[in-house]
Order: C-alpha cells, then structure tokens, then sequence
C-alpha cells in the first residue's frame, strides 16, 4: 500500500509540474536555430523536436479580452508560441525573435544534437544568464552584457562577450576550434586532464591562470618571437623613423591610422595602416610590421602564452582585456 502511495504521489508531481509549463513545439532535428533574445536555456538532448518552455507564474494573470487573439509589438514580431517569442522558419534556419524586448520568465529550449546554435543578444537593458549545456554541434554567441555559462559542450564554439563573464566546463574531448572571449569579464575553463588542445591564453590587464596538473607545454619560440613596440628605437642599425611600418590591432582594417612615436625613434613621417577589431575597438593585441619582422604589443600589464597539452589538438583561445584568465583540470 506504501508502495502504491508513492507511485501515485510521484505521478501526481509529474502531472502537476507539466500542468505549471507552458509550450511550444517545433518538428526539426538539423539546421541551425538564431536565438536573438535577452537570455536562455539551452540544452542538447537525444530527440526529434524543438521544444520552448518556460514555467507558468502563480501571479499570471489571464487576460479574457484577449482570448483569440495574439500579442504584437512595435518590434514587428507576433507572438505565434503562447510565450512572448516568435518562433519562424526559412530555409534550413529557425529565427526566435522576443516580440518584446523584456521576456518574463526563464526560456528554456532543448534541441536535437545535431542543431547548430546561433546566440545574439545586443541589449543593453533587458539581460538574462545565457546557459548552454549538452550541446554537441556548432555553438555561436555573441553578447553585450550577459554572464554565459557553458556546460559539457563539444565545440566548435566562438564566444564573444563585452561586459559579461564566461565560465566553461568540458567534460569530453574538444571538437576544435574554440574561442571564448571577453573584453570586461572574466573567463573560467575547466578541462579534462587528457585533453589534447593548442591552447593560446591572452589578457591585457589582467593576470593569467592554469593548473599545474594540465602541465601546458609552453612555446618558448613562439614568445621569443614578441617584443613590445616601445622597446624599439632601431631595427637592424636602421633608426625606426625611417622604416615602413604596419600596426594591426586583429579585426576589420581602418586606414589613416597614425604612430606619433616608436620608443626614442619618430614614426610620424612612416607608411602607417591600422587594423582595429570589428568586435572591440580595444583590440586584444596589438603588432607592428617592421620590414617584415613583427613586434608585438598588448598594454604594458599584458600576458600571453602559446603552447601545448598532452602534445597539441583542437585550438582552444582564451582571453580577456580586462579581467584574468583561469584554465582548470576538471
């Protein structure tokens, strides 16, 4: 009789927890799903269908002039999900729109593994904590201020975050390549320690951070190679005033760019092109060309390594202008 209870009361949890959802369902197992919305769950799982949810409010009062019909916004989407998104196809791409920019409550998503996810949020008001976890294809994200959490994905990824902090947790082998990024936050990653990964860490401002146990084989030559800029006040005997000089900050190239000055040399009278990041103006790095050797230059606190674990694989880039850097063993 006990027994029979507590199978009853278990039925009864489960029957009420789906009561308290709200859905909606989407037939697609590939293509790629562009979330441009202020924040998510999004997990991976082993299925033929999209499924968006979101939990029900005790306080969520029913409209009943509203019955038959649908929310719309000056934003141009319509509300065809019951949960403040619009949800549309095209081709082999599925775009969810919020239909207002503030969505109320915590949008949660599972998709099938082999979705690729596009993730955009550009708000600088409405942010929630991005979460994606089990995901085993593509993974794109590009924010202005929301914290991102990555948990037991694969890759290939690219994560850029302005103001918002990335922590990222492996639990398998790397399907390179990743980069995790963040101009104002800080990046934390923990690895398996038979990972096999060419990893590149980098700040400008900040400190960096590894675990001893992932015993990264450092590229001596690759560091030998970089000298900052303003030690430069002659290149092979020739004063830098006189040589033809390039500086590139990584990105979109910008012309017209200026150097007032190379340590004790003039470079105003130079060939100068400047390169600055399509992503943050600030840039990661910067390098001069020199007739052809380069010379690089990230800030004077900058830090930056290359190197290897457990003999090099998938590229794995990690880096941050402002805040420090941490890689762990999981």
């Amino acid at each position: 009789m006990k027994k029979q209870f507590i199978v009853l009361f278990s039925l009864l949890i489960v029957a009420v927890s789906a009561s308290a959802q709200k859905e909606y369902k989407l037939s697609k197992s590939s293509g790629q799903l562009n979330l441009n919305i202020s924040g998510a769950i999004v997990e991976g799982y082993s299925g033929n269908e999209i499924i968006f949810s979101m939990p029900k409010t005790e306080t969520e009062v029913v409209d009943e002039r509203a019955k038959g019909l649908r929310a719309i916004s000056g934003s141009g989407f319509t509300d065809n999900t019951g949960l403040g998104i619009e949800v549309a196809e095209k081709g082999g791409e599925i775009n969810v729109n919020a239909v207002n920019r503030d969505i109320k409550g915590i949008l949660t998503i599972k998709v099938p593994q082999n979705i690729k996810i596009s993730f955009t949020s550009k708000s600088n008001v409405y942010q929630n904590e991005i979460i994606l976890k089990n995901l085993k294809n593509e993974i794109e994200v590009s924010t202005n201020y929301n914290k991102i959490k990555l948990e037991n994905n694969s890759g290939p990824m690219n994560i850029k975050t302005l103001y918002g902090s990335v922590d990222a947790i492996f639990s398998d082998a790397i399907k390179g390549p990743v980069s995790i990024v963040s101009v104002y936050g800080y990046v934390d990653v923990s690895l398996p320690t038979n990972t096999k990964a060419n990893v590149e860490l980098a700040t400008s401002y900040g400190k960096l951070y590894a675990a001893e146990g992932l015993k990264i084989a450092i590229d001596k030559t690759e560091k030998d190679k970089t000298e900052r800029i303003n030690s430069i006040a002659t290149v092979n005997g020739e004063p830098a005033s006189q040589l033809n000089i390039t500086r590139k900050v990584a990105g979109r190239q910008v012309t017209g760019g200026s150097i007032n000055s190379v340590s004790t040399g003039s470079a105003t009278q130079t060939n100068v092109t400047r390169v600055t990041t399509g992503y943050a103006v600030e840039g990661l790095s910067t390098s001069y060309n020199v007739d052809g050797v380069v010379y690089e230059y990230s800030g004077r606190n900058s830090e930056s390594i290359k190197g290897k674990i457990n003999g090099g694989g998938a590229d794995l880039i990690l880096k941050s202008n402002y805040k420090n850097v941490y890689l762990r063993e999981k």
